[in-house]
């Protein structure tokens, strides 16, 4: 059982955005500071996974807080992008007309600026007067990186982007985007029953290698029954397959994270992650990125590795990962530090 307490909230933001945004705060009850200097964490997920995704990180990270009191966090924040499971069907109509083929990352970059800012109804919380630090995987990371170009100014301490999802325009990256892309159209969608989802994909052992508490919470957001009436029935993705195809056949997403990070790195105290096995972003991609487009590595306020760990970091290792976001949160004030960069 987790040790944290959660409650989900529906953001508003009509009419100046068109699409409902799912987005849930969790927080400690032995440890939630409402102190000026206590850090409030956003999250924003990768393409193609629900926002609950996070939650044994959250569950690591509130121990590794309990047990040392040198850091206080008031709450954490999970935006879900708005084509995305819980508020995929309801957005449906919208999503539809005018979020398809293309679901732009600046988009959700907008809802993301939109909750944060209270542009909108549905959250009893003035986010503009916390301390806030961005956690964002993959998609998610770029999209918390670019609020900052979105006025006015939220009030962003730091950021920690794990996996961050961009790299310059080449056959490379080309190769990349179209084994991601099309590896979203050829996914299979419809299963008779939650149970077999479970049993097929624990066959794989790309699944076998998440941790066990993702999976699980993976299974019960990830999916939902085909007909509402028969929820016992056969199931298919909360986050259907053309809502993520249309958020990898955004063309610009990857290519304005890549350029915007010299400009944003000094600017913001920047952390980076990475898994150690560099699976999904090649290693030369790493290089090019943390050495020649950000203006030098000891730009940033760090960059670590996560052992054993891919681009599915979140999932497959949500303890170390929550170690190594711990100690980031210690250095966020502190002066600039390089950490874990060799053999990227």
């Amino acid at each position: 059982m987790p040790n944290f307490q959660s409650k989900s909230h529906i953001f508003d933001p009509r009419p100046d955005f068109p699409l409902l945004i799912s987005v849930k705060r969790y927080w400690d009850p032995q440890t939630s500071s409402n102190d000026p200097d206590a850090l409030t964490l956003v999250l924003a997920h990768a393409t193609g996974y629900p926002k609950e995704t996070w939650e044994p990180f959250i569950d690591d990270l509130f121990a590794l807080v309990r047990k040392q009191s040198n850091i206080k966090i008031n709450d954490i924040w999970s935006i879900e992008a708005p084509n995305h499971a819980e508020m995929a069907d309801v957005n449906e109509p919208v999503l539809d007309w005018s979020f398809r083929p293309v679901f732009r990352w600046d988009d959700w970059t907008r809802a993301i600026h939109l909750v944060l800012g209270g542009y909108g109804f549905g959250i009893d919380v003035d986010l503009r007067k916390r301390n806030l630090v961005a956690v964002g995987h993959s998609m998610g990371a770029v999209c918390l990186m670019l609020t900052t170009t979105h006025h006015p100014a939220l009030p962003w301490s730091s950021f920690i982007l794990v996996e961050p999802m961009f790299w310059p325009k080449s056959p490379q990256s080309d190769a990349i985007h179209e084994f991601l892309a099309g590896g979203s159209k050829k996914r299979r969608d419809v299963w008779p029953s939650l149970g077999e989802v479970r049993e097929t994909f624990l066959t794989k052992k790309a699944w076998r290698a998440w941790d066990p508490r993702t999976f699980d919470l993976h299974l019960k957001y990830g999916f939902k029954p085909v007909d509402p009436n028969q929820p016992d029935g056969a199931v298919t993705l909360s986050t259907s397959k053309a809502n993520e195809f249309a958020c990898f056949n955004d063309p610009h997403g990857t290519s304005i994270g890549y350029r915007f990070l010299s400009t944003f790195i000094k600017k913001n105290h920047t952390h980076v992650i990475y898994g150690a096995i560099p699976d999904y972003i090649p290693g030369d991609l790493r290089e090019d990125i943390l050495k020649n487009v950000s203006g030098g590595i000891d730009r940033f306020a760090s960059v670590s590795l996560v052992e054993k760990a891919g681009h599915l970091v979140t999932v497959t290792h949500p303890k170390q990962l929550a170690d190594t976001v711990y100690q980031r949160l210690q250095e966020t004030a502190s002066p600039r530090s390089v950490v874990a960069v060799a053999k990227l």
